[in-house]
């Protein structure tokens, strides 16, 4: 017997529910929607608190925004953009069962039209899309990856960055990033409980 969409979405909020996080999306269409993520520190999920900051910075809606997220790993930030009002997102992540995770949280909200899903290293990633430019890219790595200044430093030089749009990074508390950048300036740098976040804007 073929099972249900919904059966599967309950099958994998079983096994993969990060304990003791609050994984859902806080505003737009789709408000209080839950989402899954895996267990553990891999694909750490950015909280509530650091979310509503982020969206607030960027002025809460998402209007026909198309956004990056370099390190998907639930789809969380993405998806949050997509109930916000986004027109598109580009969701990447080099783990396998990330991209399944991410698939599933694409498909309980039927956004599939709406998202494309990357497999890949930020790198491989960022040379396949460095043509296009985007209106939000977040990048959130793994905090034992200290690549936020030269992410940000191929996405300026390869101006994948609309006018009026966002770098949005989130990292380990403490590790010293350069905010000072031609042509952005800072809209938003924050430290919280074990991470900071900085968001750049482009100057219109």
């Amino acid at each position: 017997m073929q099972l249900t969409l919904r059966y599967y979405y309950v099958f994998f909020e079983k096994i993969y529910t990060f304990k003791g996080e609050k994984m859902r999306i806080i505003s737009g269409k789709f408000k209080s929607r839950r989402l899954l993520t895996l267990p553990g520190s891999a694909t750490r999920p950015t909280l509530d608190q650091t979310k509503e900051a982020i969206f607030s910075s960027i002025g809460g809606r998402c209007q026909d925004f198309v956004v990056l997220d370099l390190f998907g790993g639930s789809g969380a930030l993405a998806l949050e953009a997509i109930s916000r009002g986004a027109r598109m997102a580009y969701i990447a992540d080099k783990s396998v069962q990330a991209l399944k995770i991410i698939k599933t949280n694409v498909d309980s909200l039927k956004v599939e039209e709406q998202v494309k899903i990357i497999k890949g290293d930020y790198r491989s990633v960022l040379s396949k899309l460095k043509e296009q430019s985007f209106d939000i890219i977040f990048l959130d790595p793994p905090y034992s990856m200290k690549i936020i200044d030269e992410i940000i430093s191929f996405l300026i030089e390869n101006d994948m960055v609309t006018r009026s749009g966002f770098i949005v990074a989130e990292y380990a508390k403490g590790y010293l990033v350069n905010n000072n950048y031609d042509d952005f300036e800072v809209r938003l740098q924050r430290t919280y409980s074990n991470s900071e976040v900085l968001i750049l804007q482009r100057k219109e």
